[in-house]
């Protein structure tokens, strides 16, 4: 009976490890799962929030062609702030970014806010009046913790203006 009560032990213990050694696996595939989910809903709630426009009037797009210079005036139409770092703004298939092109916030704030306007220059060369032309912009989106999210994109075919 003594070795009976024993093995009995000896598997009782053997279960409690290996169904504690399967908890702890359990609950680390949880917290990666969580992480995983908290970093999509972040990302998704980047996307929702981030909008942006070009507020251009579409058969007047200020154009120097003197210099090939082009101007958009961007809008944050969304709920949330945008990078203005990460602006790409392209037109008759020239897609300018970072040091290529001058981006001005016209209210003149530190961020990029919803309903602020963002003057944006870029070089493009060749282009003539009468002629529609597509262009687009697009930006980042910032989480309430400024860590880009989302991204923000507008298109429109236009017409130049020299001036």
């Amino acid at each position: 009976m003594a070795g009976t009560s024993i093995s009995e032990m000896i598997f009782f213990i053997a279960a409690i490890l290996v169904s504690s050694a399967v908890a702890v696996t359990l609950v680390e595939v949880i917290d990666r799962y969580t992480d995983e989910i908290e970093n999509e809903a972040s990302l998704v709630e980047g996307e929702m929030r981030s909008r942006v426009t070009i507020i251009n009037d579409p058969l007047y797009v200020r154009y120097d062609p003197s210099d090939g210079n082009l101007t958009f005036y961007l809008k944050n139409t969304g709920t949330g702030d945008l990078s203005k770092d990460d602006i790409v703004v392209s037109a008759n298939g020239t897609t300018r970014a970072g040091n290529s092109i001058w981006a001005t916030q016209l209210c003149g704030g530190s961020a990029w806010r919803p309903g602020d306007v963002m003057q944006v220059t870029f070089r493009v060369p060749g282009l003539r009046e009468g002629i529609d032309y597509h262009g687009w912009a697009s930006a980042s989106g910032l989480s309430e913790k400024g860590t880009v999210r989302g991204t923000a994109q507008s298109s429109m075919v236009f017409r130049i203006k020299e001036v």
